[in-house]
């Protein structure tokens, strides 16, 4: 008989929504992706994560035993909310036990950068680290830390939010969730246009024509152009002066990049940095964006063993 236990991972971020059927051994089936960016109503964000987990189960013919979600935060874990994420429309999300409900079988939530840190721990080749860090610079900047085969939660599930750690002073840049100076302001996907503007600004400059986003912005300064490159190495400062808190912070020996700016740009985002403790190993994750997702359904497996 065939023993193989089926759970369904959802990774729910601020631009899109993922979904698939997962078995303990990290396999994916019946993946689902949609477009959530322009959803305002936490409702609607749960509507569509309900659609997309009864297609994936449909389409994989597969019966689950639990759902593993991983979520931007930040998120209240007793009431299994996502609460006031400064990179979501919906202010409220509420997801654990509506989800529980509609499909009964147990859920367990986490958010992304900590179901990131697990998925890396489990299936990136990352088992070795005692300390481990996962970073991923996206829409936001966040972090997992998993130490000694723990996960760091903190008492509501939001320990580890570096974005918002304060690396500047001078540009007081405006962060998503109300405050100046944060790291996620700076060197983020949805904060790098904004710190551009500002930066050539106070140099008298104006790039002309439309605005650009992030990607643009790494592109121009990998093929030489001298504006851009000359920003980028500023980007590079700050996110050392962030890379130092962390290691300060942590005490890892292996941080993990992920997201799509370093997935891509690592080698322009990435300085010098540290100096103070042991320098961590740093690279740059080969589970292809698919830690978090794979991180969540790893830890609905475990927790069901758990018995949790």
């Amino acid at each position: 008989m065939d023993s193989t236990r089926f759970c369904c991972a959802v990774d729910l971020g601020a631009t899109n929504v993922r979904c698939a059927i997962m078995d303990e051994n990290g396999g994916i089936f019946g993946y689902q992706r949609e477009e959530i960016a322009n959803i305002s109503s936490g409702a609607a964000v749960l509507a569509k994560i309900m659609d997309m987990i009864e297609s994936a189960v449909e389409d994989s013919g597969e019966e689950i035993v639990s759902v593993g979600i991983s979520t931007a935060g930040p998120v209240d874990l007793k009431s299994g909310s996502v609460v006031n994420s400064p990179n979501m429309k919906a202010n409220e999300i509420f997801l654990t036990s509506p989800v529980s409900s509609a499909f009964g079988v147990p859920v367990f939530m986490l958010t992304d950068c900590k179901a990131g840190v697990y998925g890396e721990y489990r299936f990136g080749g990352k088992s070795y680290a005692d300390t481990l860090v996962y970073l991923t610079m996206s829409t936001g900047i966040g972090a997992g830390i998993l130490s000694k085969g723990d996960i760091f939660q903190g008492v509501d599930g939001n320990a580890c939010e570096v974005g918002h750690f304060t690396v500047d002073t001078v540009y007081n840049m405006p962060c998503g969730c109300g405050r100046t100076g944060h790291w996620e302001a700076y060197s983020s996907g949805s904060g790098m246009p904004g710190f551009f503007a500002e930066w050539l600004k106070r140099r008298g400059a104006d790039f002309g024509g439309e605005p650009l986003s992030s990607g643009q912005i790494l592109f121009a300064a990998r093929n030489g152009d001298a504006v851009c490159s000359e920003f980028i190495a500023d980007v590079s400062k700050i996110n050392s002066r962030g890379l130092d808190a962390v290691v300060c912070a942590y005490n890892p020996d292996v941080i993990v990049l992920d997201g799509p700016l370093a997935r891509e740009y690592a080698d322009l985002l990435i300085g010098d940095f540290g100096g103070y403790i042991r320098m961590p190993e740093v690279c740059v994750t080969e589970l292809e964006g698919n830690a978090p997702l794979l991180g969540a359904g790893a830890y609905a497996f475990e927790k069901i063993k758990d018995g949790k």
